[in-house]
């Protein structure tokens, strides 16, 4: 039985780590702005600086704990790319699943105009799953792959999971509407750009917010179910992806409808109807889990099935 000291130590860390990103994002995008210039915008600068140094940590992460590959979820590299397209075909058939049900539920509505041209939505949903994956291997590298691995062996699969889950949601809301100018670029705009992220976090939508809680939840599952699974959990991250950008540019909101409380503020896809599925999948999951765990404790050391225990 782990002791509250193991489990709440497991779940303060993260947040520590998290903040410390931020701040020396904030402290170092002043002097990158001043090399590089606007090119990307100093708002979109603090913003990537800090991926890059939440990443970056992973490294102190996998020497302090001794986490192998597969502590990781990596298996061999051909099982690795194979799980990984796998994954992508899943996860975009269960959103686009998803996407069908708000259009027939009138939360959605196709945008004739976005369709006349088909060449051009078959570019969007290319980049959309460029940009998929690329989120998708930064993320659930992060997420399911060092951070669930260092809490599993810290606090358990159970603490892992939920530990995970939860700073995966709530990075999503991570996020500032300030964008300075260049003229208006100091020392102290990085820091401004991370006091209003951190001040955001208190009106973030809770329908979105359990709806991404148990979609980590859903894929940290996968990984507690799959040793090697972290090709998985990329390829459905970024099944999700692509199908989320492509719908928002093929599709418009009907704020109005009467079923319009099923998605939430974050992007108007995801909200209660998909915390809703997710957690049938994430109880099936954990049901799996369990039994699978049954069955190799019921094994004796010649590896027989000890049908007394």
């Amino acid at each position: 039985m782990l002791s509250l000291r193991i489990v709440t130590s497991a779940a303060l860390v993260p947040l520590f780590v998290v903040l410390l990103c931020a701040l020396l994002a904030a402290f170092a995008a002043y002097p990158i702005f001043w090399i590089t210039g606007d090119a990307i915008g100093f708002h979109s600068l603090v913003n990537r600086t800090g991926h890059l140094l939440l990443l970056f940590s992973a490294v102190p992460a996998v020497k302090y704990f001794g986490l192998s590959l597969r502590d990781i979820g990596v298996g061999g590299k051909s099982e690795f790319v194979r799980r990984a397209a796998v994954g992508i075909l899943v996860g975009a058939a269960m959103l686009a699943l998803h996407v069908w049900a708000l259009i027939a539920l009138g939360v959605r509505e196709i945008d004739t105009e976005a369709w006349t041209s088909g060449s051009h939505m078959g570019s969007v949903a290319l980049k959309a799953l460029v940009i998929g994956l690329i989120v998708a291997i930064i993320e659930e590298t992060i997420f399911r792959g060092v951070l669930f691995g260092a809490l599993r062996k810290a606090a358990g699969a159970v603490s892992a999971v939920a530990i995970s889950s939860f700073y995966f949601a709530l990075l999503h809301f991570l996020r500032s509407d300030l964008r300075p100018a260049a003229s208006e670029v100091g020392w102290s705009a990085g820091f401004r750009i991370v006091s209003d992220a951190l001040g955001n976090l208190s009106a973030l939508d809770p329908s979105s917010f359990l709806a991404l809680f148990l979609a980590g939840a859903f894929l940290a599952w996968i990984r507690a179910a799959l040793p090697a699974g972290l090709g998985y959990c990329i390829g459905i991250h970024a099944g999700w992806v692509c199908i989320i950008k492509t719908t928002k540019a093929a599709t418009n909101t009907t704020a109005s409808g009467y079923w319009s409380f099923l998605t939430g503020s974050y992007d108007g896809v995801i909200g209660y109807l998909t915390a809703a599925w997710m957690s049938v999948l994430v109880a099936l999951l954990v049901i799996h889990v369990r039994r699978s765990n049954s069955d190799k404790n019921r094994k004796t050391p010649d590896g027989f099935v000890n049908e007394s225990a």
